[in-house]
């Protein structure tokens, strides 16, 4: 039977990822996360009340982000999900900051459960070749070149085609680079433990193994519990930290915890874990895979 550790456990094996944590308010920061939460705005491409959440992780040398990891919850200007593209526009008018996430399949096709690789950018792709296209940061305008996949691990949609529910994940590279960002694209979709949501599934690492953020938010107006668990049959090589050591017990009312997560092998290979977050009985999975170089 698998064990669980807690995720306070951890504090004492890295405790320097404490000392060293990004502010997730400083843009510069490795890691920052959104802190309040809002439907997208209805329209004829959007489910009348969508919740759209999206994890934007960024390796170092990452043109598009600059390393800069955030989880966006609110804050979308635009939201076009059909089963012919997905267009998702974020723009937080404090920060000036700017992202889109745009996804296409082969022209004349729908968006169904599958793999899409070989991608071209989604504006001006080929016949026969699915798009994307990321803009963010560090590159408003996107890539010039680009290479990379998206895969979409659930869909449903309208009999006109709005989609209802979506989970994507996506690794993007501007032009022959090796960094990446990456992510997951969540629409109606994100998972529930008891009163909270959280911000993605899985989380797949790059050998670069960079600090990334896991949010549980909290919509209600009561504090909720919240637990955190690895559950490993052996040693597990993944930290998870709390940004706040609150967040380690509970989730604020009307608010969010962030928790870096961060994989810290000890030899080159693949990993895997599972993240458990447990809140008024009910649990939620977090899967955890990464291939590293060692440190």
């Amino acid at each position: 039977m698998p064990t669980r550790r807690r995720s306070t456990t951890f504090l004492a094996v890295a405790a320097f990822l404490v000392y060293a944590a990004p502010s997730l308010s400083d843009a510069s920061s490795a890691s920052a996360a959104t802190t309040t939460t809002t439907s997208a705005p209805p329209s004829s491409t959007s489910p009348p009340t969508a919740q759209v959440v999206v994890s934007a992780f960024s390796e170092k040398g990452d043109f598009i982000d600059n390393g800069v990891s955030a989880v966006y919850t609110s804050r979308w200007r635009k939201v076009t999900v059909t089963t012919s593209g997905v267009s998702l526009s974020y723009f937080n008018r404090a920060s000036k900051t700017a992202a889109t996430f745009s996804f296409a399949p082969v022209a004349g096709q729908l968006l169904a459960v599958g793999e899409y690789d070989n991608v071209q950018r989604a504006a001006t792709r080929s016949a026969g070749f699915p798009g994307l296209e990321i803009t963010g940061p560090g590159r408003p305008t996107g890539c010039t070149r680009l290479t990379g996949s998206f895969h979409i691990w659930d869909i449903a949609a309208t009999a006109s085609g709005v989609l209802t529910r979506l989970d994507l994940t996506w690794v993007e590279h501007c032009g022959a680079g090796r960094p990446s960002n990456f992510g997951e694209v969540l629409i109606n979709d994100a998972p529930r433990v008891g009163e909270l949501f959280a911000s993605a599934t899985r989380i797949t690492f790059p050998d670069q193994t960079p600090t990334l953020p896991y949010v549980l938010t909290n919509p209600t107006s009561r504090t909720q519990p919240v637990s955190l668990w690895q559950s490993a049959t052996t040693l597990s090589h993944f930290t998870l930290i709390p940004a706040r050591v609150t967040c380690a017990t509970s989730v604020p009312a009307k608010s969010t915890c962030t928790y870096l997560i961060r994989l810290l092998p000890p030899r080159p290979g693949m990993y895997s874990a599972t993240v458990l977050a447990v809140s008024k009985g009910a649990t939620v999975q977090l899967a955890l895979t990464g291939p590293a170089g060692g440190v």
